[in-house]
């Protein structure tokens, strides 16, 4: 297409077409160069936004390698408190249930009304045998009662304490 406008430029013998030859010529020689300069241009942003997210990806996943990391630390922490969480529920049930099966006790002077014999005896002269050290062994219903409400309190206290500590940066938001 060059060669033909350049060979009409050359034989042409009337000006105007010699004027529009070259400027055609011209037109098109520039929309070349601009073109070129579009394509460099381009291919210089595409190679930078290529190193760009070379360099995201390798952030991400450096990042994603350090969450796995901290993750199995938490995961590890967690079972931790976890597992002694449980091993204190299951030493306070077994010292509950170690009181129940030793009975509990309680001074003959807090559950008296008549000289030493305990209202729940069966016979009213027979006082427990345990009058003489000072301590009357409590029924066992009596003992399963108050290990239940011994339970169940320590539940709430439990309950309380979790609740206050999800609440706790709430309040200091707030505040």
């Amino acid at each position: 297409m060059y060669l033909t406008l350049i060979k009409t430029f050359l034989t042409a013998k009337a000006a105007w077409i010699k004027y529009a030859a070259i400027a055609i010529l011209t037109v098109m020689v520039l929309a070349y160069v601009y073109n070129a300069g579009k394509q460099s241009e381009r291919s210089e942003w595409l190679d930078m936004e290529q190193k760009f997210l070379a360099k995201q990806n390798a952030i991400k996943e450096e990042n994603d390698k350090r969450i796995k990391e901290n993750q199995e630390k938490y995961d590890q922490i967690l079972l931790g408190v976890i597992n002694d969480r449980n091993e204190q529920i299951s030493e306070r049930d077994n010292r509950i249930n170690q009181l129940v099966a030793n009975g509990l006790r309680i001074s003959s002077k807090n559950c008296t009304g008549s000289n030493g014999v305990s209202a729940k005896a069966k016979d009213t002269s027979q006082p427990d045998s345990t009058i003489g050290s000072g301590e009357i062994q409590l029924s066992e219903s009596t003992t399963r009662g108050l290990a239940q409400v011994t339970d169940d309190a320590m539940d709430l206290v439990d309950r309380y304490n979790n609740l206050r500590e999800l609440c706790l940066p709430l309040v200091e938001v707030v505040e």
